[in-house]
């Protein structure tokens, strides 16, 4: 068997120095003029946001800046892009909606970052998205994969009818068929 095979142990070796202090973690870092972000999310699992206010947040304390998505958008920061080119079982073309780091007009998951805040410390970035008001307009949502395709089901994305950006297939049917007709289990 090949180097790190399928279901051959890899010995993990940073265990003991992460575990007995001797690591340093990304919250151990601590350099000359370093600003911490915090990113407020969304509570809903689908809604539109009609207002966000940051005047109050960005006025806090130790606060550096305050994004929302529409700040992104307005910087000319694009949306992130799916990259793989797929096509469907039909030759159709992958439905890949704008997808922002922060939310623009809408959240579709509960957890959705809406708001990024950079301060001084963490404490003070938490402190920011307390006073941060967002006005959200619940819309219905699905939390079942296997309902989001259900007729009628409310749609995450207007850009994909049906809940489906792409219908794909891999291999060879027909032949799979015949070995699970052919397996004894």
């Amino acid at each position: 068997m090949s180097k790190f095979g399928i279901g051959q142990p890899v010995r993990r070796i940073e265990d003991v120095r992460l575990l007995t202090g001797n690591g340093q973690f990304v919250d151990d870092i601590q350099l000359p003029r370093q600003l911490h972000g915090h990113a407020l999310r969304s509570p809903h699992a689908h809604a539109a946001i009609r207002r966000i206010e940051t005047a109050a947040a960005a006025a806090n304390p130790g606060v550096a800046c305050i994004l929302t998505g529409v700040d992104l958008v307005s910087a000319g920061l694009g949306s992130i892009p799916c990259l793989p080119g797929l096509k469907g079982r039909d030759g159709a073309a992958l439905i890949s909606p704008p997808h922002y780091a922060l939310a623009v007009d809408r959240v579709r998951h509960v957890g959705d970052p809406v708001a990024f805040i950079v301060a001084d410390t963490l404490a003070a970035a938490r402190d920011a998205a307390d006073l941060i008001e967002i006005e959200y307009d619940p819309l219905p949502a699905v939390v079942n994969t296997a309902a989001a395709l259900d007729a009628g089901a409310p749609p995450v994305w207007d850009e994909a009818p049906g809940n489906v950006c792409l219908d794909w297939a891999l291999g060879d049917a027909a032949a799979v068929e015949a070995a699970f007709r052919k397996a004894a289990h």
